[in-house]
């Protein structure tokens, strides 16, 4: 039976929704979530690390993408503890990358990096990298502390259609899809995060959101002068 959790917003979530959702996420299942840019649907990487094959068509993780009517071939960001995932998930990560997680994670930054050994096969994109976000949602890291696993979180939507900036917004049937559900009111961002690539040796913003690139350029720029 899918519980559904409501949690305040901006304040630690209640031990029992975290303690509750932790347990389906550990165990394989899918969850809904609110992150500070828009509500996610994801797993606990730790559930699927076994494993450098796609998992069947039961599982949370592939059940992210039929019920969000998208390709698998496409790759779920993962949502970590703090800039020191870069150095555990990521290999050959450029000085910029480190900068830019330093000055906005937690936050509503994605950066993508060469993805390490440890990451699944099936967790990567096709050019061996993965995206990596520190969320600065009380829920998001009470959760990663709780399955001591980084999350792998996509937007709640149907492919195509906007991701839902509050519970309210999602639709009913990516709420019937999942296993479990935290509702905490509206995101503060309410916009998705920036995506960000510096694994040429340039910023590149892959996607914008709610972190300018005047802001980007000027975390770049300020600390390429402390150097």
């Amino acid at each position: 039976m899918q519980r559904i959790y409501r949690v305040a917003p901006d304040a630690h979530p209640h031990p029992l929704a975290i303690r509750d959702a932790a347990t389906v996420l550990q165990a394989g299942g899918l969850a809904l979530v609110p992150t500070e840019t828009v509500y996610g649907v994801g797993v606990s990487v730790a559930a699927y690390a076994g494993s450098q094959d796609m998992p069947d068509e039961t599982t949370g993780y592939a059940r992210i993408f039929s019920l969000k009517q998208r390709d698998v071939r496409q790759t779920v960001p993962w949502l970590v503890a703090g800039v020191d995932a870069l150095d555990r998930f990521g290999v050959d990560v450029p000085p910029q990358t480190y900068r830019l997680a330093q000055a906005f994670w937690p936050g509503a930054l994605t950066l993508i990096v060469k993805a390490a050994p440890c990451v699944p096969a099936f967790m990567q994109a096709d050019d061996g990298t993965v995206a990596l976000r520190a969320s600065a949602s009380p829920v998001i890291q009470a959760l990663i502390r709780a399955c001591a696993s980084p999350l792998a979180v996509t937007s709640a939507n149907t492919h195509g259609m906007p991701a839902p900036v509050s519970f309210d917004d999602v639709e009913p049937r990516i709420l019937a899809g999942v296993d479990a559900a935290i509702d905490a009111g509206t995101t503060p961002c309410r916009d998705a995060s920036t995506i960000i690539s510096t694994l040429d040796g340039t910023c590149r913003i892959i996607r914008q959101g709610a972190l300018s690139a005047e802001r980007i350029q000027s975390a770049l720029s300020s600390s390429s002068a402390l150097d």
